[in-house]
């Protein structure tokens, strides 16, 4: 038989799921953010928006913007942590389960990138999480340096870029993705046009011209350490659970700690960027507004994970909260989802909504596609164990080995 089988239903933490469900709607506020057309308004029209839109730019600037998705990448690494924990007896057969597991991630992350939508990010978790089993066997305190590191090289990284911003190479792929746009005559054609464009094959291209100076993006904001960083948080607390449960550890203060100066902090971003209509410039302003998301953004996603694991364990909220562990138990598959219904809401090719709507009916949007979306889930799993994609996902990744 096999050393590596998946976690049943009864395995599972509910808490942790409901907290997938909680922060799947979190990134599809950020998301519908750029489906609504963000992008599309330079930064003297986005500080002269009405007050309504404004608002709730502002809201999701200060609670949700880098948040949530910090949210699901500690939730990434808590999952490795404990399955890396529940397979500590056969660890060379989890880490060829995992590396699997990655890579199918990896190709469902490149189709999505490429043919739905460029703003993917499980091509960047595919591809960090091959790294996390490195840091498997670290004792703690080599883990917390790690994570310590990884959390302030975005900053450091920030700086660099400031010092060296007239060197060619950090607009090196933004060239080559301009120059492919010219040699397939959409050189004129502005993003907004490209996007609502009744052809598929233009919407297509956007995409991959988009994708192609995402890894230099990642690299100018400190995507890949942070996110790196964020997964380590995720297998420190999973190898705290136990202590945790029986109260050997107390995370009250010093979490709360964290919840304040993430909620401060990301008070500062949310008003440098509602103030000069951009979330990135090499200015004194600017370099203010890197280092306050940098601080900020981590710290309020454990905070959001901290309160919500609180009102989980009261007794009168936990029932309604329950619902959305419905929704975590297919993040994969509500997650394309929710892209999947947005590219239709918005693009060209479908109702070609992008910039038809005011900011302002956003968290309509994505309360309606979340609704939806626990409708479908609840109706699947009334009679499935898991969602489509994540049993497609499991059925390869696992190996299963017969005795002699």
């Amino acid at each position: 038989m096999s050393p590596v089988q998946p976690t049943t239903r009864h395995e599972r933490l509910e808490v942790l799921d409901a907290l997938r469900g909680f922060a799947l709607f979190g990134i599809l506020l950020a998301n519908l953010v750029s489906f609504f057309g963000y992008a599309a308004f330079t930064s003297e029209q986005l500080v002269r928006l009405p007050i309504a839109d404004r608002s709730v730019l502002f809201f999701i600037d200060w609670f949700v913007e880098g948040k949530f998705y910090g949210l699901f990448s500690i939730l990434f690494g808590i999952g490795f942590g404990l399955q890396a924990a529940r397979m500590r007896q056969t660890p060379e057969f989890f880490k060829a389960y995992w590396y699997r597991r990655m890579v199918v991630l990896l190709l469902i992350g490149l189709i999505h990138m490429n043919f739905i939508w460029n703003g993917d990010i499980l091509t960047l978790y595919a591809v960090l999480g091959m790294l996390l089993p490195l840091f498997m066997n670290l004792s703690d305190r080599a883990l917390i340096r790690w994570i310590v590191c990884l959390l302030t090289a975005p900053i450091i990284i920030y700086l660099l870029t400031y010092l060296t911003n007239e060197s060619p190479f950090w607009g090196s792929l933004s060239r080559i993705s301009a120059e492919l746009k010219n040699d397939l005559g959409y050189g004129e054609r502005t993003l907004l046009e490209m996007r609502t464009s009744g052809s598929v094959l233009e919407v297509f291209w956007v995409n991959v011209l988009n994708v192609i100076p995402r890894p230099m993006s990642y690299l100018l904001s400190g995507r890949y350490p942070q996110v790196l960083g964020l997964f380590l948080i995720g297998v420190y607390l999973a190898r705290q659970l136990p202590a945790i449960a029986t109260g050997r550890i107390a995370l009250g203060s010093g979490v709360k700690c964290a919840f304040v100066v993430g909620l401060l902090c990301s008070l500062a971003y949310a008003w440098i960027k509602g103030a000069t209509g951009t979330y990135y410039s090499l200015t004194p302003v600017g370099a203010v507004q890197a280092v306050v998301y940098h601080i900020g953004a981590p710290l309020l996603s454990m905070g959001i994970g901290w309160v919500f694991v609180i009102v989980w364990n009261r007794a009168p909220t936990a029932a309604v909260f329950t619902h959305l562990a419905t929704l975590g138990r297919m993040a994969l598959t509500n997650y394309l989802f929710q892209t999947s219904v947005s590219v239709v809401l918005f693009f060209g090719y479908g109702f070609g909504l992008m910039r038809e709507l005011p900011f302002a009916v956003l968290p309509v949007f994505a309360i309606g596609i979340l609704l939806c979306q626990w409708l479908l889930s609840h109706y699947w799993l009334q009679t499935r164990p898991q969602g489509p994609l994540e049993s497609l996902w499991k059925r390869v990744a696992y190996v299963k080995r017969h005795s002699a």
